[in-house]
C-alpha cells in the first residue's frame, strides 16, 4: 500500500513542478491551440502607433449559446471551446502581446497598456507603442489593418 501512496505523491509533486514552471516562464501561451491570433494596428497622423493584440476562437468553433460554468477557476489550459480563464490568464495574455509586438517590429521600445479584456472566446490587449512611427513603419505596416500573427518566418 505504501508503494501506491509513494507513486501518487511522486506524481503529484511532478505535476506541481510542471505547473510552477509553466506559470513562471515568460513568453507566449495559447499558441498550440485553434485560437486566432491577430494584431490590429493603426498609425495615427500624429505618429502614435496604436494596436489591439487579440486571441479569439473562430466564429465557426464558438458555441451558439452562452454557457455559465460554475465552480472555481480552472488551471489556465485551453478548453475545448476557448481559453480556460484563470488567475494567471491576464498576465499570460500580456506576455503574449509584449512578445508579438516586439517580434513583429511594431513596438520597438515597448508599449503602454490602455485596456484589456479576458474571456473564454475573445481576449485582447489594447496598447500604444512608446515610440512614434517612422516612414519605414508606414511602409511595413500601412496605417490601419489587421495582421494575422505568424512568427514562424
Amino acid at each position: 500500500m505504501s508503494s501506491v501512496n509513494n507513486s501518487v505523491a511522486f506524481l503529484l509533486v511532478g505535476l506541481m513542478l510542471v505547473g510552477l514552471a509553466a506559470c513562471s516562464s515568460p513568453g507566449r501561451n495559447y499558441t498550440d491551440s485553434a485560437l486566432q491570433e491577430t494584431l490590429e494596428i493603426e498609425i495615427l497622423p500624429n505618429t502614435s502607433k496604436m494596436f489591439v493584440y487579440r486571441l479569439r476562437v473562430p466564429d465557426d468553433k464558438q458555441l451558439n449559446a452562452v454557457r455559465i460554468e460554475r465552480g472555481g477557476f480552472q488551471t489556465g489550459v485551453e478548453s475545448r471551446n476557448g481559453i480556460a480563464v484563470g488567475g494567471s490568464t491576464p498576465k499570460r495574455l500580456m506576455e503574449n502581446a509584449t512578445h508579438v509586438v516586439k517580434e513583429m517590429g511594431y513596438c520597438r521600445e515597448g508599449f503602454l497598456e490602455i485596456d484589456s479584456s479576458v474571456s473564454q472566446f475573445n481576449s485582447w490587449v489594447k496598447g500604444e507603442c512608446k515610440e512614434g512611427s517612422t516612414e519605414d513603419d508606414i511602409k511595413k505596416f500601412g496605417t490601419k489593418k489587421i495582421i494575422p500573427v505568424d512568427l514562424t518566418k
